[in-house]
């Protein structure tokens, strides 16, 4: 249909080259905005349909998030975790805990004085022949653990005391960031899958329904912006003389009662149908140049009820 329509507008635009009437036809156009899936997830509801305008930020149409919003509650869960744990450490072991390891130290130290006890008092018997040095020896032996357990509950408590070292609370820090983009990343997947307009448009094309599963890349929904359609207008060789970027030019489209002025923005520079080699020196002429027209002011408000595709033309000078 499209190489249809552009071998129409190559015979006309020959015709009117020929008879040098000074009219260029095209078409009144809007950018099209593509929309593709974020993921390969299925369509749990559609919100628009072809031919509707819609407003920016309007919901388009939505994919199944269960999965999505279930990782993104277990990213939270461990995000949570790893915050009260950093807090733990940057706030260091409470007093409660500090006075339960002193308490510690003087349970130790109570039964090394104990064992010391034990072990002269094995020691005095055996110099009296009234025990077995195996005797002095399980004696010494509770002695010399009372010591090392009076050792470590001290260092318990001095470790305690001293808090928490920065190496440690830097690492919770860094596990506490990175969870944190996790969730953000999370967040942003789960956003994603409901589709929404990013401008003023009219929905072009949706070729998806409720319950269909599209796969991630592939486009969800095409739309037109709805502000400042531009008419694109194929130029006869004979007539680019005078014209450039800037100039001003008269425009009649189909269905308005008056012409329109626009400003040719941008001539193409290459032809946009018959290559120049395969034409003789008569028919070069016939050549035929994309160029686009930008409207501005009234003819703006005049065009916002005209739809996309209606067929224009520009009064050269």
């Amino acid at each position: 249909m499209r190489i249809l329509f552009s071998l129409l507008l190559l015979a006309l635009l020959s015709g009117c080259s020929d008879s040098g009437d000074g009219r260029a036809i095209g078409t009144l156009e809007r950018e099209r905005i593509v929309i593709t899936a974020p993921a390969t997830q299925t369509i749990t509801a559609v919100a628009v349909e072809e031919g509707q305008p819609v407003k920016n930020g309007d919901i388009l149409l939505t994919f199944d998030a269960v999965q999505a919003r279930a990782s993104l509650n277990a990213l939270q869960a461990q995000l949570a975790q790893a915050e009260a744990y950093l807090a733990q450490l940057q706030h260091g072991p409470r007093k409660e805990t500090i006075a339960a390891a002193s308490a510690q130290v003087h349970g130790a130290e109570a039964s090394l004085n104990e064992a010391g006890i034990s072990l002269r008092r094995a020691k005095q018997l055996h110099q009296k022949n009234l025990n077995a040095q195996a005797d002095v020896d399980s004696a010494q032996a509770a002695y010399d653990s009372a010591v090392a357990a009076v050792q470590q509950a001290q260092a318990q408590l001095d470790e305690l005391k001293a808090g928490t070292r920065p190496e440690e609370i830097a690492q919770a820090m860094a596990a506490a960031d990175s969870l944190k983009a996790q969730v953000l990343s999370a967040e942003k997947t789960l956003s994603d899958l409901t589709l929404t307009a990013p401008a003023d448009s009219i929905v072009d094309a949706l070729p998806w329904h409720e319950g269909d599963r599209v796969t991630a890349g592939t486009t969800a929904i095409t739309l037109l912006a709805a502000n400042e359609p531009y008419a694109r207008v194929y130029l006869p060789a004979n007539r680019l003389e005078g014209l450039s970027a800037g100039s001003e030019v008269s425009v009649k489209i189909d269905g308005l009662d008056h012409a329109l002025t626009g400003t040719l923005t941008r001539i193409r520079p290459q032809p946009a149908f018959t290559p120049y080699f395969a034409l003789n020196e008569r028919d070069r002429s016939a050549l035929m140049y994309l160029s686009d027209v930008q409207f501005s002011g009234d003819a703006l408000t005049s065009l916002s009820s005209v739809p996309t595709g209606r067929t224009l033309e520009v009064l050269l000078p």
